[in-house]
């Protein structure tokens, strides 16, 4: 069985009409519970799930998860020290363990700040800006494996001097082409 090629999945996928969407926030309106006030403040999860932004990466269905078992935290790549004030804001509503899970066909391994840069360049509302905009794009992971990466991760959150004692912190690797989950940190 070949696995099929990243293009091939997003062409899968084109964009969604407005109406659609709304459409399909009718049909939700209909089983929603609300969950307001201190139904939400007084029980806030004690767990969050800090993920990658990729559509591949799906932490309720992957590890089996209800709507509101865990906070979900997602930038592009997981990266840490770009969400720090949600990880704080979470750890403040009293989650207590930020499980960090990236996956191993991630477009972080793919970044090239030159080519990113350029790329804004070509196609920003005002090329001008990106100079002044003062953007820090890494090298992406660069030659790093992606345990090496999590592992880094975690550590930059565990010695974290906001973070609370008690607060832990595990890191996680799912793997794009099984499925599988597995603990690295």
């Amino acid at each position: 069985m070949s696995t099929p090629s990243a293009a091939s999945i997003y062409e899968a996928s084109p964009s969604i009409p407005s109406q659609e969407l709304l459409d399909r926030n009718a049909k939700y309106m209909e089983t929603h519970t609300p969950r307001v006030d201190a139904a939400v403040w007084d029980n806030f999860p004690k767990t969050a799930i800090i993920t990658c932004l990729d559509s591949r990466v799906h932490p309720h269905k992957q590890l089996g998860l209800a709507d509101h078992d865990v906070t979900m935290i997602r930038n592009a790549a997981g990266l840490v020290y770009e969400i720090l004030q949600s990880i704080l804001i979470a750890q403040h509503w009293g989650t207590r363990h930020f499980v960090l899970i990236k996956h191993s066909d991630c477009g972080g391994f793919h970044i090239v700040p030159d080519g990113f840069i350029e790329n804004l360049k070509a196609h920003a509302k005002d090329p001008n800006a990106v100079e002044s905009a003062q953007l820090t794009i890494h090298r992406g992971f660069g030659t790093a494996t992606i345990e090496q990466v999590v592992q880094g991760d975690v550590e930059y959150l565990r010695k974290h001097p906001l973070l609370f004692k008690e607060t832990k912190i595990s890191g996680w690797v799912f793997e794009d082409d099984t499925g599988k989950i597995r603990q690295v940190a």
